[in-house]
């Protein structure tokens, strides 16, 4: 299999050549080209306990998986949101925790699965479900903005609308920059605290921030 990111960071795009047998697995409606030989198949990853989980997590409940028929078979993959892509390499000894609406795509050696985040990213105002990838293979992330990824040797202060990914070894703890006044005068919302070793993968955009600066904008009917 060959892989390429295009594009980056602005409108990244993956770029797939596979030969006969080897597959990759998709968000649906992620398929922006294909070889016409490809076989889709369209499947509800976990069951419905599983795919009630990814939709209340604001996944897709269902995912493509694109298997070649013969050898240097193409698939061109593009994510909802305009911005950046980053492949990740597993070989089983670590799980990454993904934020929703970053899962793009993946070989299917990587198991992904819904995991309840806790009372803490509830109150965060975060998905309540988040996807944790683990397994060998290919993992393709997507974000709104471009990717920066920070290696963290004790603690580090992210806000919550801008976290993209993390390593399972990493804790985390949602809470407030500074006092209440700080809260709701800011406009910095809450953090996330991570503590321990590993890595963090946060994004230069966040969709919040695009909606109230869109805002004062909005065209608003006037009732008559």
């Amino acid at each position: 299999m060959k892989h390429s990111i295009e594009n980056k960071p602005d409108y990244a795009s993956l770029h797939v050549i596979l030969d006969s047998g080897e597959a990759v697995v998709t968000e649906a409606g992620a398929m922006m080209g294909m070889h016409p030989d490809l076989k889709m198949s369209t499947n509800m990853k976990g069951g419905l306990l599983g795919a009630a989980k990814r939709a209340l997590g604001g996944e897709s409940v269902f995912l493509n998986t694109y298997t070649a028929t013969g050898d240097g078979q193409r698939l061109d993959v593009a994510p909802s949101a305009p911005g950046d892509m980053i492949h990740l390499a597993l070989d089983g000894s670590m799980g990454i925790m993904v934020q929703r609406g970053s899962y793009c795509a993946s070989t299917p050696g990587i198991e992904v699965n819904s995991k309840w985040g806790g009372a803490k990213a509830f109150f965060g105002g975060e998905a309540v479900i988040m996807l944790k990838c683990t397994g060998s293979g290919d993992l393709w992330l997507s974000s709104y903005g471009a990717i920066h990824e920070v290696d963290i040797e004790g603690s580090y202060t992210v806000d919550t609308s801008h976290i993209v990914a993390f390593e399972e070894t990493v804790d985390f703890t949602i809470g407030k920059t500074g006092g209440m006044k700080s809260l709701f005068l800011s406009k910095e919302g809450l953090v996330c605290k991570f503590t321990g070793h590993g890595k963090v993968w946060i994004q230069t955009r966040n969709a919040p921030a695009l909606a109230s600066f869109l805002h004062p904008f909005r065209r608003v009917q006037k009732k008559s």
